[in-house]
């Protein structure tokens, strides 16, 4: 499992095999560090002030940028995001969260969108952000405008006229190579809140070698989590089964 997920994530190829392995070897990562990072959270805290959607929300909004132009565009229901934003299905209102995340796989690379709704600040965390192409641009652009209409579905204060979002760049360090972006993601989760707290930076400017420790903490860490549902399984084909502290 371990190789698998090394070869998608350094392979720089734009084909649909590697393509198709990224997406399988990353996104379920994201997808479970998220949950656990919320349920953490609440667990601390007594309640999730950095709401995490799943990958499967910004496929969404891919999907439907593919599908439509201005004469087609249809603007988002209830029913549309329903899943993603329904206090009946997570158990608290996430326009009240201090930060929403919104992971994204495109173009074979990882970046996060964050909305701060209190400020109506969308921001966009981007490890290779000096690389901005014109369809990655389309998707911030069409992100921003999903996340205006969100605003009027979570929150009864706001309207189509009051919910504008500002989306900014945010000036986070630079990866040091092709293929460690979604490690840079899953820091973001974990302690991006936008203060200014490294030199100029909101994020620190890590080494190559603590991205390596960060992806052995992180694989180590989701192997031996208690809610792990394959962990004895893992474990035990490791042949550490019951050796670990």
């Amino acid at each position: 499992m371990g190789r698998k997920r090394k070869k998608a994530l350094s392979t720089g190829r734009d084909d649909s095999s590697s393509k198709a392995a990224m997406s399988e070897a990353i996104e379920p990562s994201s997808s479970a560090a998220g949950k656990l990072m919320m349920e953490e959270e609440k667990a601390t805290n007594g309640a999730v002030t950095r709401h995490i959607f799943s990958p499967q929300f910004m496929n969404k909004v891919k999907w439907d940028l593919n599908l439509s132009n201005e004469d087609s565009y249809k603007t988002w229901s209830i029913e549309d995001v329903s899943q993603f934003i329904l206090p009946g299905k997570l158990g608290y209102e996430i326009y009240q969260c201090k930060l929403i995340f919104a992971p994204t796989l495109f173009e074979e690379h990882w970046s996060c969108y964050v909305l701060e709704p209190k400020e109506k600040t969308l921001y966009v965390l981007d490890s290779m952000h000096d690389r901005l192409s014109a369809s990655k641009k389309n998707l911030d652009d069409a992100t921003k405008r999903r996340f205006e209409e969100l605003l009027v579905l979570m929150d009864p204060g706001s309207t189509k006229e009051n919910a504008s979002i500002t989306l900014v760049y945010a000036d986070v360090p630079r990866q040091q190579n092709i293929h460690d972006c979604g490690i840079y993601v899953l820091k973001y989760l974990e302690i991006w809140d936008g203060s200014i707290k490294w030199e100029d930076k909101t994020m620190p400017d890590y080494e190559y070698k603590e991205i390596v420790e960060f992806r052995q903490h992180l694989l180590c860490g989701w192997v031996q989590h208690p809610k792990n549902e394959v962990r004895e399984e893992i474990l035990k084909a490791a042949g550490v089964w019951g050796k670990l502290g």
